[in-house]
């Protein structure tokens, strides 16, 4: 049974028997809700890159390629001169359900305001990247634990401050940040990872 079959009507009267076609009818559920949840997901991917193409700040936001290429810069030169850096990361649990309740358009200013927020907030030397459709990464050069923990709840009072009204819309965000503090011969990823792991909620 191959995902074209699944997709179509083509083994509604083929001669199944009652537990296949029981197979066959919950695969075919499961197919329709997964293209379902990719269609939003893309309609929230093109909020995102419409908000960070419209924003009004010269900071570039990075791609996650990229922002992991940057950041392995960054612990490179640690590593080689001596410096203790930390990366901040932020996952706006909700933010779906921003266009599918009041439209794209909302979406939309609130993904501008969340790149805002973030790159006028932060030092030129620190890099900012999103890391997925809801998720944000920020590399805070020369900052220890203690420091980025202060600076991921700073930011985000901002930030639930600034996206509880969104084009007139009452909104209640549910926004996760987490640090973490590289150490010696430490890679992008599994810091991304510990500051994901120690999420909490604002």
């Amino acid at each position: 049974m191959n995902i074209v079959d699944l997709s179509t009507d083509s083994l509604a009267s083929a001669p199944l028997t009652p537990e296949q076609r029981e197979v066959w009818t919950n695969a075919r559920a499961e197919l329709i809700d997964a293209r379902a949840k990719i269609q939003d997901m893309e309609i929230q991917l093109r909020s995102f890159r419409q908000a960070v193409s419209d924003t009004d700040n010269d900071r570039s936001i990075l791609t996650r390629p990229e922002f992991n290429r940057e950041v392995a810069r960054m612990l490179a030169f640690d590593e080689r001169y001596g410096g203790l850096s930390s990366v901040l990361y932020f996952d706006f649990e909700n933010f779906g359900d921003i266009a599918k309740n009041f439209g794209n358009a909302a979406a939309n200013s609130a993904a501008r305001t969340i790149c805002d927020i973030l790159a006028k907030s932060i030092r030129t030397s620190d890099i900012l990247g999103r890391l997925a459709l809801n998720e944000f990464g920020i590399m805070l050069v020369r900052c220890d634990n203690a420091q980025a923990w202060k600076k991921g709840e700073t930011l985000a009072i901002q930030l639930q401050q600034a996206l509880s009204e969104i084009d007139g819309h009452k909104i209640t965000p549910r926004i996760n940040y987490g640090a973490y503090t590289f150490h010696e011969n430490e890679d992008v990823a599994g810091g991304i990872k510990h500051a994901a792991e120690s999420v909490t909620h604002k």
